[in-house]
């Protein structure tokens, strides 16, 4: 099977620069719509103007995953695929699975929503799901921001990664949506030949989190919305994707309502010399 036509044609979106309004990006949302909408309030979102870029992992866990396909709708939205859409697409690979099966994935990672959506809502999700890319990139003023769920391999430069993603290599296309290794061992190379990358999948507990040019936005919202009082660091993650390093990465006390909003600054000039740690 050609992997890059399992989940979607299109492997990256390229957005041109927003000339009207802000961009922001999400951390993995898991059905917390809630945070989502009281975090757009708290920016002051515009609708028509605005963008907000999502992680990918949209669904499960959460009980508001039903409401994906009308998140996706909107005009303003923009998502790349995660391991949990990818994981929900295999499912459908060959049609509608069986019950057995469906009743089997829902005992596991938090798919169990799934059971009791109607068959209509399923089909949204499905078609909506499906077209997400792998990757999304976007103009700014300061340079070009990249977003994936997981991470790009440690020593892969952009341009490379985009190409073996194309190419179908399982190993990269694997790293894309299920990879940890850089976050797990704390890597501070970067990824030569984007500017700055936004990544989910792996939940930081302490806050957005940045490995030189890398920025770990999965706050674990999801947890936050179901009232998790063993992870008192659960939070919605949502960021103007193009604000100075500084701003962006400064420490912030837990925000009230669970939602770490930053938006600041952006300035016209360029993003440091990639990986290399320099602040600008």
């Amino acid at each position: 099977m050609n992997r890059p036509t399992r989940s979607s044609p299109l492997i990256t979106k390229k957005f041109d620069r927003n000339l009207a309004g802000r961009d922001f990006v999400v951390g993995d949302i898991h059905g917390a719509y809630d945070l989502v909408i009281q975090g757009m309030k708290a920016a002051k979102f515009n609708p028509a103007c605005d963008r907000l870029f999502a992680v990918g992992d949209l669904i499960d866990r959460g009980p508001g995953s039903h409401r994906t396909a009308r998140f996706l709708r909107q005009p303003y939205v923009h998502a790349v695929r995660g391991n949990h859409e990818d994981m929900l697409l295999q499912l459908y690979s060959e049609g509608e699975p069986p019950v057995e099966v469906l009743q089997w994935a829902a005992k596991r990672n938090g798919f169990s929503w799934w059971l009791d959506t109607p068959t209509d809502t399923r089909e949204a999700i499905l078609a909506a799901v499906r077209d997400l890319p792998l990757v999304i990139e976007i103009d700014t003023p300061r340079g070009t921001v990249g977003l994936v769920h997981a991470e790009v391999p440690i020593g892969m430069e952009w341009s490379t990664f985009l190409q073996k993603l194309a190419a179908g290599d399982e190993r990269v296309i694997e790293s894309a949506l299920w990879g940890r290794t850089r976050l797990n061992s704390g890597d501070t190379s970067g990824v030569i030949g984007i500017g700055r990358l936004f990544v989910g999948h792996t939940p930081q507990w302490e806050g957005l989190r940045r490995l030189a040019n890398i920025y770990a936005v999965d706050t674990g919202a999801t947890f936050a919305e179901l009232g998790r009082e063993d992870l008192p660091g659960a939070r919605l993650t949502m960021a103007n994707l193009a604000m100075q390093t500084v701003d962006l990465t400064q420490h912030l006390p837990a925000s009230p309502g669970n939602v770490d909003l930053r938006d600041g600054n952006i300035g016209d000039n360029p993003f440091g010399q990639y990986a290399t740690g320099i602040e600008r």
